[in-house]
């Protein structure tokens, strides 16, 4: 049992040295311009390695996704667990989005530049943790609504669709704009949180 426990922890050293390999390059070079025989190179494993735990770079670039934003998830998930104002669930939620990304910005400017080109995209839009997130969205939503923070008349799972392209649309600017501004994409948390619940009103 002692043997196969240590194949397995083996078996995970090499998969994370692999993504992080990966991570490194793809922020580095671009998705496009890196391949698995530099992906192997870096990590210090054969080629032949990279392919026992992934069929080709793409199926990598979802793996590293998918780490990644099960990560943000369990963050945010700590984050807002003790917390019972549903205002206040909804500012650390787009707090620590901001954040994760601007800590990880070169690597998920290719999600935002290069994502509908990728079919790892596609992939994690039909995943099991992108239905986690959204249940969670959503549940944080419908806590919202019936502290009558959001109107109840919306449909949360819509709600959730705004709020999302709300954050993505204001992080995909700031990438574009970051070498002409100072400021932090975390700042941005407040103006972010105001649209969603007023708009454009004047509140």
């Amino acid at each position: 049992m002692s043997v196969l426990n240590r194949k397995e922890r083996d078996r995970q050293l090499r998969r994370s040295d692999i993504l992080k390999a990966a991570e490194h390059l793809f922020a580095l070079k671009g998705y496009h311009k890196t391949t698995i025989r530099d992906i192997a190179k870096e990590s210090q494993y054969a080629t032949g390695t990279v392919y026992l735990h992934f069929k080709n770079k793409d199926d990598l670039y979802f793996g590293l996704l998918e780490e990644k934003l099960e990560h943000l998830l369990s963050i945010i998930k700590e984050k807002t667990g003790q917390v019972k104002d549903a205002k206040e669930k909804l500012e650390i939620y787009i707090r620590e989005d901001l954040i994760f990304f601007e800590k990880n910005q070169d690597f998920f400017q290719i999600s935002l530049l290069e994502g509908s080109e990728l079919y790892a995209e596609r992939r994690i839009f039909k995943s099991l943790f992108r239905l986690q997130m959204l249940e969670y969205t959503i549940s944080m939503l419908k806590e919202a609504q019936e502290q009558g923070v959001i109107n109840s008349g919306f449909d949360p799972e819509k709600l959730s669709d705004v709020l999302g392209s709300i954050i993505k649309t204001v992080t995909l600017k700031w990438l574009q704009e970051k070498e002409r501004k100072a400021e932090s994409l975390v700042s941005l948390s407040d103006t972010i949180l105001r649209l969603f619940l007023y708009g454009a009103a004047n509140k």
